[in-house]
């Protein structure tokens, strides 16, 4: 794993000159700037990037297009710049250190680590834990595509993409569907150029979907190189992606390697958590950490690997909920929602029934405008614990509008409030890149450039997620609706013809081995988290009744799926506790754990 270039800043220490560790950065400088650039940018060089920086200030970095991490210096003041989605290192700090790795912090003599009760909590509704909090009181982590000055003590934090500059100049395109069409295609092409270059192989990673499918075929158009290809399944299971993603690889002459989930891997969660830093938990996590361990293994070092993460949330996700939430207020009925929303935390609607199953979609589309809750809810984090703590409304949704025009302004909202600031930033794009961080893979995102982000931003509603408000409440609605368009003609029908599963993964395969569901579950009932935070005997139940659940039949794939995502984010903020808490950092797997 590739851990050795973490970055470490003192901050009481710049008039001295000994304040950094920045050994792995590019060094560039004029009087008393020192600009350190760690990453890449791939529409224009650093020098440029610095120049333009000398010119402009903060406002050089919205334009650039890139993967990356820059810190500036001039004299006793510092400045910290993340890339617009997160895609470079990630940055913890407090008020004196500043660091890619939160477990740096357990190295500093006068640090003692204390976990932050709102944030681990907030972990166990939503899977992780939205910038600028953290797990530990006193440390804050700084968000993507923002700025982090320090000038003498005092901390600001400037967001180079907030919500006034997109939403006044959304949907503003006037571009007709063709013309539309042939603009996304032309700036996915100019994308992978930049990005490729003059690289001698090129990676790619496949599922059976539109995303990546746009990858390979664009990437044959301009490239005729060395291409290798990676994909992740499932072992005896029909969500399994694999047979498509080889259709992919023949099509487009990919030298094509396959991995299939088992479900052991979640014994390798230590490893995870050390390089994620804070408790994180989502379906696409071990996807995303299998493929990069699977690039590694084989040995074939691409200079580079394209991903197709993030491009359903910039196009915007969740049509049907969008439209039912809006016709159901329009129509007066929400506060029914609601009620059955508080209904819903009768113990009658916790089984695997019609009443789950109706809950689940209620809550859905009442609480579209916030990140889906597959964990525990509030109400079931308040009941779980022993300490007496009572959840308050989530921090990232303070500035959430209350009311919105019109149905666009409504999309528009959700797709910059969540799907961009929220799931790409903090979930998709944040894993993505970590995982390949660890692994010492060079990965990128096309359909991220900063040009394709500021032209679907001002893209209408309907060349996004195409329909009438009917035709989206009545799960009608075309989604990523020009991206299919300039795609279908291109890709194999079995990849345009099937319905795509999505980037997640079964959980419950990483529970389904009776020895090694056993493990987990003793390890979750005598770790000092549940000890120190929570009701045994509840935890005890919880457990009990899961295991009762893997003798049975499924009624409905979602029960399952959300109460494996419990046990699972139980079982990582166990593991985050015994490593960060406990300072057990250099366990490698659960088993060593257990072991400790």
């Amino acid at each position: 794993m590739n851990t050795s270039n973490h970055f470490f800043i003192q901050f009481d220490n710049i008039a001295s000159g000994n304040y950094a560790s920045l050994d792995c950065f590019e060094l560039l400088a004029e009087g008393d700037i020192r600009f350190y650039i760690d990453g890449t940018t791939y529409n224009m060089s650093s020098m440029q990037l610095f120049h333009n920086y000398l010119n402009k200030g903060n406002d050089a970095f919205k334009t650039v297009d890139g993967d990356f991490l820059i810190v500036i210096i001039e004299n006793q003041t510092i400045k910290i710049v993340r890339d617009r989605h997160g895609a470079g290192k990630q940055v913890f700090y407090s008020e004196k250190y500043c660091t890619s790795h939160l477990n740096s912090f357990l190295e500093v003599p006068d640090f003692t680590p204390e976990p932050n009760i709102e944030g681990l909590f907030t972990f166990l509704s939503i899977g992780y834990i939205p910038s600028p909090q953290t797990s530990l009181l006193g440390i804050n982590k700084l968000p993507a595509g923002h700025v982090l000055a320090i000038d003498h003590g005092e901390f600001k934090t400037t967001d180079l993409f907030d919500f006034n500059d997109f939403i006044n100049i959304a949907g503003s395109s006037k571009l007709s569907i063709e013309d539309a069409t042939i603009e996304y295609e032309r700036l996915h092409q100019k994308s992978i150029e930049n990005r490729i270059k003059s690289a001698d192989k090129v990676g790619l990673l496949l599922s059976g979907g539109y995303d990546s499918g746009g990858n390979i075929s664009k990437l044959r158009d301009v490239y005729q190189g060395e291409v290798v290809s990676f994909s992740i399944g499932f072992k005896d299971n029909p969500w399994t992606e694999l047979p498509l993603a080889r259709i992919l690889a023949d099509r487009y002459q990919s030298n094509h390697f396959d991995y299939e989930i088992d479900g052991s891997e979640i014994m390798d969660l230590p490893q995870i958590i050390d390089m994620l830093g804070d408790p994180f938990q989502e379906g696409g996590l071990m996807l995303n950490y299998s493929a990069m361990k699977l690039v590694q293994e084989t040995g074939e070092n691409p200079a580079i690997i394209l991903g197709g993460d993030g491009n359903d949330q910039h196009f915007g996700t969740s049509g049907k909920e969008l439209a039912l939430n809006w016709k159901l207020k329009k129509q007066g009925l929400s506060r029914f929602q609601r009620m059955y929303d508080q209904l819903g935390n009768l113990s009658a609607f916790d089984d695997d029934n019609i009443l789950f199953r109706t809950q689940f979609h209620n809550r859905k589309i009442l609480h579209i405008q916030q990140s889906d809750t597959f964990g525990f809810t509030k109400y079931q984090v308040d009941k779980l614990n022993s300490i007496g703590f009572k959840m308050p409304a989530y921090e990232y949704l303070r500035n959430s509008p209350q009311q919105y025009k019109n149905f666009d302004e409504f999309f528009y909202c959700r797709n910059f409030l969540i799907d961009i600031k929220q799931v790409i930033n903090e979930v998709i794009l944040f894993k993505a890149s970590k995982m390949g961080q660890m692994f010492g893979n060079k990965i990128s995102f096309p359909y991220m450039s900063t040009e394709l982000y500021d032209f679907l931003k001002q893209l209408p509603a309907e060349l996004k997620f195409r329909g009438t408000l009917d035709e989206l409440a009545a799960g009608k609605g075309k989604s990523k609706y020009i991206h299919k368009q300039y795609l279908k003609p291109k890709l194999p029908e079995e990849i345009t013809n099937r319905k795509k599963q999505g980037g997640f993964a079964p959980l419950p395969i990483f529970l389904k081995d009776d020895k090694q569901r056993k493990l987990i579950f003793d390890f979750i009932k005598n770790s000092d988290a549940v000890k120190v935070l929570f009701d045994q005997a509840k935890i005890d139940t919880l457990l009990m009744k899961y295991d009762k659940l893997t003798t049975q039949n499924g009624y409905w794939f979602w029960y399952q799926q959300v109460q494996s995502n419990k046990i699972i984010n139980l079982l990582t903020l166990s593991v985050w506790w015994e490593m960060v808490i406990n300072k057990k950092s250099d366990a490698q797997s659960i088993a060593d754990l257990v072991k400790q």
